[in-house]
């Protein structure tokens, strides 16, 4: 298990062989309200909470007071995991900053880390990402979501050169990651697409409204390193808990 990183969700740890394949990069998409926050969330706070593995979390469209709002409701105390410096919570919210001031200067507490008015660069905020997990010796990133990220950059060959990039960065950093993108409601990818070519794992959320197999499910669309499940499992979501894959 010491080449697994588990997220700790129920059952899923199963579908990839105990876990994902440490210092290895997973994107996770989804169409609206299939749970793609709450996974990424789960995997950085069970990270902290559960195997002591502090962990960043890079909101760059969610607003980090009500993030850790909404994820109280599922059991997950990001304020108490702050307080312990077990986890940092980047805010690099594009709504607050404004797509054209991104990234500055770094905060100058070790709490919480916010990304102040300043230069439009994927590579700085690489550069937070990297310090702030050597301040606590975090292990897992999750990254809040890539189509917000893409807003910095023009181009399909740019956008790959920008993960390539970043990818590398983060994992010659040591760091297991998880990037959120996005699914239309007709299950297209709404960015590029490149980057499923340049991370290690693609993990699939899906939520069919109608019909005999309406509800929410997963998929492993693929996991470089390890045998997977190539089936789809029903999820659903769990009071004090999060997401769940459904045992079958």
């Amino acid at each position: 298990m010491e080449n697994r990183c588990p997220t700790g969700i129920s059952e899923f740890d199963k579908l990839v062989s105990g876990g994902f394949p440490r210092g290895r990069t997973i994107l996770v998409l989804g169409e609206c309200g299939t749970g793609k926050t709450i996974f990424g969330a789960q995997f950085v706070y069970n990270g902290a909470s559960i195997h002591n593995e502090p962990g960043i979390l890079v909101l760059l469209e969610q607003n980090p007071s009500e993030f850790k709002s909404d994820m109280a409701a599922f059991g997950m105390d990001f304020k108490a995991l702050e307080a312990e410096s077990k986890v940092i919570i980047i805010d690099a919210s594009l709504a607050r900053l404004g797509v054209e001031a991104i990234v500055g200067k770094l905060p100058v507490t070790s709490e919480s880390f916010s990304l102040l008015p300043g230069e439009t660069n994927v590579e700085h905020l690489t550069d937070v990402i990297i310090r702030a997990a050597k301040t606590i010796d975090a292990k897992r990133v999750t990254i809040d979501s890539l189509p917000a990220l893409e807003l910095m950059v023009d181009g399909e060959l740019t956008v790959r050169k920008l993960l390539l990039r970043m990818n590398y960065r983060i994992k010659d950093a040591g760091l297991t990651t998880v990037i959120i993108s996005e699914l239309d409601n007709n299950g297209v990818q709404v960015t590029h697409g490149v980057e499923k070519y340049v991370v290690d794992g693609v993990v699939s959320l899906h939520y069919t409204k109608v019909g005999p197999t309406a509800g929410r499910t997963l998929t492993i669309d693929k996991m470089r390193n390890t045998a997977h499940s190539e089936e789809i499992h029903t999820i659903r979501f769990v009071d004090g808990e999060g997401i769940e894959v459904v045992e079958e």
